[in-house]
C-alpha cells in the first residue's frame, strides 16, 4: 500500500497544528493495529520549538541522543544517520503502548540547519550539482515510504524555507482552524499560498488540501458557528470536518506524563470527535 503523507500545516500560530498533528499520528497508529497488522506511522516534527516529543513523553530521550530532524536534512540519504534520528515512542512498560508509532523529532538546532540549507543550496546551484531546497524532504525522508503507512508532519507556523519542500513530499494537508475570525484568514493565506505553488508546477507540489477541523470550538457563541459555516463556504462542506470542542482534556493530555488525548480522555467530547476524523482520514 502506497504511503501517505501527510502535512498538517496553517499559517497561523495556536490554532492546534501540533496537538492535531499527534492526536491524529496516534489515532492512525491505533487503526494500524486493528486493520493492518500494525503498519508503522511515523510523526515528523518540522517544529524548532519540538513540542512533538512532549505531546508523547519524550523529551528526556529526544534532548539526551541529540535527536532532530536537521540531522538528516543536512544528510540526505544517509540512511545510519535517518534511522539514528528516529525514535520509539512505545511506552508499554509504562502502560502506555505504542508498538508502530514513531517520531522524527525537532530541536532548536532546526533553526540553524534551515539557514544553512539556503547557503548550500546557493552554493550547488553555482557549481550546478544536483542539491535542491525544493526536495530536500524527499531526498531525505524517501527511503521511508517503504517503513511507514502514514507519515504526519507537523509545520510550524512560518514555513518559509521549508514551504516548498514540505509540498513537494506531502500528498495530503490537513488544515486545523481555530474558529475565530483571524485563524479563518490565516487558513484562507495558507491555501491562497499552496495554490500559487500549484500554479507554478502542479507536478512538483502534488500536495492537496485534504480536510480542514475547525478546533478550539467554544460552546454556544454564535459567531464560532459563523466561523464554521464561512469555512464551508470557502472550502466545501466535503472538506471541513465536525468541528472539535475546546476542552481542558486537550491541554491537560502532555502534561499528564506525555498521555495522548486517545490515552487520557478517551471519552471526552474531542476524543470523540477526533476519532470520527482518524477514521476519515483512515479510509481516504
Amino acid at each position: 500500500m502506497k504511503t501517505r503523507v501527510i502535512a498538517v500545516a496553517d499559517n497561523k500560530g495556536g490554532v492546534g497544528k501540533t496537538t492535531t498533528a499527534g492526536i491524529l499520528a496516534d489515532g492512525l497508529a491505533k487503526m494500524c493495529r486493528k486493520y493492518r497488522n500494525g503498519a508503522n506511522v511515523l510523526v515528523v516534527d518540522l517544529d524548532p520549538q519540538g513540542n512533538q516529543a512532549d505531546m508523547f513523553g519524550v523529551r528526556a530521550d529526544v534532548l539526551a541522543d541529540r535527536l532532530c530532524v536537521g540531522n538528516v536534512l543536512m544528510e540526505p540519504g544517509n540512511l545510519r544517520i535517518l534511522q539514528d534520528n528516529i525514535i520509539s515512542l512505545d511506552r508499554g512498560e509504562e502502560g502506555l503502548p505504542r508498538p508502530n508509532l514513531y517520531l522524527l523529532p525537532a530541536s532548536r538546532n532546526l533553526e540553524d540547519v534551515t539557514q544553512d540549507l539556503v547557503v548550500m543550496t546557493t552554493m550547488r546551484t553555482a557549481q550546478r550539482s544536483g542539491f535542491s531546497l525544493d526536495t530536500v524532504l524527499a531526498d531525505a525522508l524517501g527511503p521511508l515510504l517503504d517503513q511507514f503507512d502514514f507519515i504526519v508532519i507537523d509545520c510550524p507556523p512560518k514555513l518559509d524555507t521549508l514551504k516548498r519542500a514540505v509540498y513537494n513530499f506531502a500528498d495530503e494537508v490537513i488544515v486545523p482552524v481555530k474558529t475565530d475570525h483571524v485563524s479563518l484568514v490565516g487558513a484562507r493565506q495558507h491555501t491562497d499560498d499552496l495554490y500559487n505553488l500549484q500554479q507554478e508546477d502542479s507536478r512538483k507540489f502534488k500536495a492537496r488540501v485534504s480536510l480542514v477541523i475547525p478546533t478550539m470550538q467554544p460552546s454556544r457563541q454564535v459567531l464560532a458557528t459563523q466561523v464554521v459555516e464561512q469555512m464551508e463556504s470557502f472550502y466545501g462542506r466535503d472538506l471541513v470536518s465536525q468541528p472539535v470542542p475546546e476542552s481542558v482534556y486537550v491541554k491537560e493530555a502532555p502534561a499528564a506524563a506525555g498521555r495522548t488525548l486517545f490515552e487520557y480522555a478517551p471519552s471526552s467530547a474531542p476524543s470523540q470527535v477526533y476519532a470520527a476524523i482518524v477514521e476519515k482520514i483512515f479510509n481516504g
